[in-house]
């Protein structure tokens, strides 16, 4: 099915091209951070004299950048990076918008809007590089003072027919690769790095880089395949439609194979209760390994809106061949969405702190249909997991197909020999899981 997308993509960038089509090379100033600021306006300049069927091609240098590169209404274009994108350290010199959350915020590193048949690629051996400076932003004091407002790294908004192919990502601000109401949408062969030191685990210390979500998307008919991603927050996360949804209302057949990640995790959510209906569905993770991850599978909801007009449903969601070897939290977390920026969250400290709550996802969220196959935990540090939705509407078909833990730790906090924290679902063990969910009946 990917393919077929993509043979359409190929076939109207071949109808849309300008016989007049051609290649510009940026002509950026290298490896000189006094010329951020004029390299952005070159580069920006760049991306607005791009024609239908023409490529930018940036040669195999170290540019930096100021933040605020973007375009708009690219048809069929082509961005070939060669060399390394590399943004100025801190917010001292990146410059600002008017937002409603602050009153002024930084700009996004780059943002990609209103874009059809457009293809990020590289000719480089490895690809090429955007490189966020991460660490300068990175830290709990500055979190403290300056909540989320730091730069995404790559944004693309309202965007049909997209290839993404052989480009890293490292050391970003806050969300690394954000793609929002996008139709059509592949990924391949990308990394992220987010890493604050060589440490491969996720400590307090690296922790101070959260925030720092992997590929995030929304839409539909999305392929993400042969990626990889170590962060400290989400690492493969399918949201919402949260623009105004021209390409697509439910982000809804997605498709995650043959990745690797450490993080917190194979993401659905958050999702939250809204006026126009919020969904997901028909998503599938499948074929992925989690060496050392926070978190595995990770399935959530918001309750921060308790409108009883507005609606919300996660539907039709398969996770398959997953692996995971010595998760540091819990493996499995299907329910409300834990995190520290809302009031109605499930708090980052709960169970483990006595007075800290976990409220169930709200009523207004339907849960159907949510299969775990053939997943294999092998020396979890925490206990298995924790399934939980509302009793009043419980969680619907949710099937562990042969869901095992090497070894299930009895003495594992914090469900100790319950394993599994386990309310609000109606779900059904089968083909050898181990151990099973306390509320679930056993289907032989």
């Amino acid at each position: 099915m990917p393919s077929l997308w993509f043979l359409s993509l190929a076939l109207a960038a071949l109808a849309g091209a300008s016989p007049l089509s051609s290649t510009l090379e940026f002509k950026g100033i290298p490896d000189d951070p006094s010329e951020a600021a004029a390299n952005t306006e070159a580069l920006n300049e760049a991306l607005a004299s791009l024609s239908p069927g023409g490529t930018l091609s940036i040669p195999n240098s170290t540019f930096w950048l100021s933040g605020g590169v973007y375009a708009s209404d690219l048809q069929n274009a082509t961005i070939q990076l060669d060399g390394t994108l590399m943004f100025s350290k801190g917010r001292n010199s990146w410059p600002t918008e008017d937002c409603a959350q602050h009153g002024t915020c930084v700009k996004k590193a780059i943002l990609l809007e209103n874009v059809r048949g457009l293809t990020l690629t590289s000719s480089a051996p490895g690809g090429g590089m955007v490189d966020g400076n991460g660490e300068s932003w990175w830290g709990y004091v500055n979190y403290l003072i300056h909540s989320e407002d730091r730069p995404k790294l790559l944004t693309i908004q309202n965007a049909t027919d997209i290839l993404v192919e052989d480009w890293n990502f490292r050391q970003a601000a806050y969300h690394t690769f954000h793609a929002d109401d996008v139709a059509r949408l592949e990924v391949r062969r990308c990394t992220i790095d987010n890493r604050v030191n060589s440490k491969d685990n996720h400590n307090p210390i690296n922790l101070r880089a959260f925030n720092t979500d992997g590929f995030d998307f929304s839409g539909k008919d999305i392929y993400i395949h042969d990626c990889s991603v170590w962060n400290q927050d989400d690492c493969f996360t399918v949201v919402p439609t949260t623009s105004a949804g021209i390409n697509a209302q439910c982000t809804e057949n997605v498709l995650i194979e043959n990745v690797e990640a450490s993080g917190l995790g194979l993401t659905v959510g958050s999702i939250k209760p809204t006026s126009n209906h919020a969904c997901i569905k028909n998503i599938t993770f499948r074929n992925a390994y989690m060496k050392n991850t926070y978190k595995g599978i990770y399935i959530k909801a918001s309750a921060a809106n308790e409108d009883p007009d507005a609606s919300a449903e996660i539907t039709n969601i398969l996770y398959e061949n997953i692996t995971m070897d010595e998760p540091e939290q819990v493996p499995i977390w299907i329910g409300p969405a834990q995190e520290g920026d809302s009031n109605n969250a499930c708090s980052l400290l709960w169970p483990a702190v006595p007075f800290t709550k976990c409220p169930a996802p709200l009523a207004t969220v339907a849960w159907t249909n949510i299969t775990l196959r053939d997943i294999m935990v092998r020396g979890a540090k925490e206990s298995p997991g924790l399934i939980f939705g509302s009793e009043d509407v419980p969680m619907e078909g949710v099937v562990f197909d042969n869901v095992v833990f090497d070894p299930p730790n009895e003495k594992a906090r914090p469900w100790k020999e319950d394993f599994y924290y386990c309310k609000g679902v109606n779900g059904i063990a089968r083909g050898g899981t181990t151990p099973v969910p306390p509320c679930f009946e056993v289907e032989e």
